[in-house]
């Protein structure tokens, strides 16, 4: 396959670091409140969701962009053709783009990025593919040619693999501490607990509205809402629903929730030696739990979610109507095995998802299982987990491809099904995205079908703002914050 993409160069008016803001330009700032920090600002080495969080959109841009919604949209490249055996992108760049230090960006960068993303094997290296070449015929052109098709290159490229670096600061620059980005914002300091955003005034596209923005982090929300409260900070993205209690009360609060491409599920251990190794007896499971009462009643729930792709992926269908909360049902399955024959169903949660826990205990005692509730940390339930010691666990799965555990016996569901497989095989090979996407729908029909787990439901991502604030994001916040637009 093969990408091309275009760039203009830029003229001596626009080798200044930082020239004068233009009188359209509001010099307002604004303090952004978070509850969880980078450890470092390498973004090509660190796979912490919060430097992507911070910087991507913002300091670093992409061949192609995701909407709030998650759709691809035009980026650095503002077109692409694929060829029809699906082996060749070709990409055509925006005109004028550059660095934040006034360097022209073309061609010979995108080339070099590509290629030190694939030599050293940085984050997100394996969702481009099997690349035979990256070229550039002319200096507005790049060219990535395939092996073989992978639907996925796309997405990739809207993602950390897409990311152009500068190459000439590349010996120069300290990626822990620095950036050397070409998008609307600069970093100005990172130190504990606050990173600095300031207006790149070089950028080669619309303009940031704010001319700084400093993330600052917390220790806990407590204080965080505190600081939102007292006009410390001008916005807050809590993870917690918890946190919004006196805020919902609050008249000069603006609370958005959002989707978050976070998954609450009841995760299945499915080994050999667990009860859940047999279908029927999952089945009862998920017939028992009354999943529509959880996702209305949940404060963090977004949305019930019935398989293993979240509303804002490809490949997502509405599945909740597959177990209907039946307890009857889930009461008749179970009549098939001999009287005890289930044991007693050993339930992991950690402290912050007791209440659920509670629920779904009550549900399946109701349906006649015998049940064990263990209320522990998230350490050690994630090691439990990890060794297999469980039967059931409430689980939080966080990223685009985490329903690949399902493909993987030797993943913490110990979970295996070849028809799955086969559908997830045809999906990846595909040549056209929807075709793409209707392969990833089938398996996750059939591993939901199986009741390979319980979803329960998508996370909310909550946005937390004083009023007239406008132009952030609401979708995919703890993933993916492009603050370009915000102003109030």
């Amino acid at each position: 396959m093969v990408i091309t993409l275009c760039v203009r160069t830029l003229t001596s008016s626009e080798d200044e670091q930082e020239p004068t803001i233009h009188s359209v330009q509001s010099d307002s700032t604004f303090v952004v409140g978070l509850s969880e920090e980078p450890t470092s600002l390498n973004i090509r080495t660190n796979n912490e969701r919060t430097v992507e969080q911070a910087l991507l959109g913002n300091v670093y841009e992409t061949l192609v962009k995701r909407d709030n919604k998650n759709a691809l949209t035009p980026g650095m490249a503002k077109s692409w053709d694929i060829s029809p055996d699906a082996l060749t992108y070709t990409f055509h760049l925006n005109s004028g783009m550059s660095f934040a230090d006034g360097d022209p960006l073309n061609s010979t960068d995108v080339v070099w990025s590509l290629q030190q993303v694939l030599s050293h094997r940085f984050v997100g290296y394996e969702n481009l593919g099997d690349v035979a070449s990256v070229k550039n015929p002319d200096a507005h052109t790049v060219v990535i040619t395939l092996h073989s098709p992978n639907p996925r290159l796309l997405r990739a490229l809207s993602d950390r693999p897409g990311i152009v670096y500068d190459r000439e600061q590349d010996d120069s620059i300290d990626y822990n501490k620095e950036a050397s980005g070409s998008g609307p914002f600069i970093v100005g300091g990172f130190h504990h607990h606050s990173l600095i955003l300031k207006r790149n005034n070089q950028y080669w596209g619309t303009k940031a509205k704010a001319s700084q923005i400093e993330l600052r982090y917390y220790s806990n929300e407590t204080s965080l809402m505190d600081d939102l409260n007292n006009n410390v900070i001008n916005m807050a993205l809590p993870r917690y629903a918890s946190s919004l209690e006196e805020a919902s009360t609050n008249p000069t609060f603006t609370i958005n929730t959002g989707f978050s491409l976070q998954k609450i599920l009841l995760g299945f251990n499915c080994s050999n030696n667990s009860p859940l190794s047999d279908q029927q007896v999952r089945k009862a499971v998920r017939y028992a739990i009354n999943a529509p009462q959880i996702a209305r009643t949940m404060p963090d729930s977004k949305e019930q979610l019935g398989g293993p792709i979240g509303p804002l992926n490809p490949g997502y269908e509405n599945l909740n109507s597959l177990f209907p909360f039946d307890q009857a049902k889930a009461q008749q399955m179970l009549s098939y095995f001999p009287a005890g024959y289930t044991g007693t169903l050993d339930m992991l949660v950690q402290h912050h998802y007791e209440n659920l826990g509670r629920m779904i205990e009550k549900n399946l005692t109701e349906a006649g299982f015998s049940v064990n509730l263990e209320v522990l940390d998230q350490a050690t339930l994630q090691d439990r987990v990890n060794a297999g010691d469980y039967t059931m666990a409430i689980m939080m799965m966080r990223d685009q491809y985490d329903y690949t555990q399902f493909l993987d016996p030797n993943s913490v569901f110990h979970y295996e099904n070849g028809a799955a497989q086969q559908e997830y095989d045809t999906a990846i090979s595909s040549k056209t995205l929807d075709e793409y996407k209707q392969h990833l729908a089938n398996f996750a029909r059939i591993v939901s079908e199986d009741a390979a787990s319980e979803w329960l439901y998508t996370r909310k991502d909550f946005v937390v703002t004083k009023a007239r604030l406008h132009g952030y994001p609401t979708n995919m916040t703890g993933h993916y914050l492009p603050l370009v637009n915000l102003d109030r």
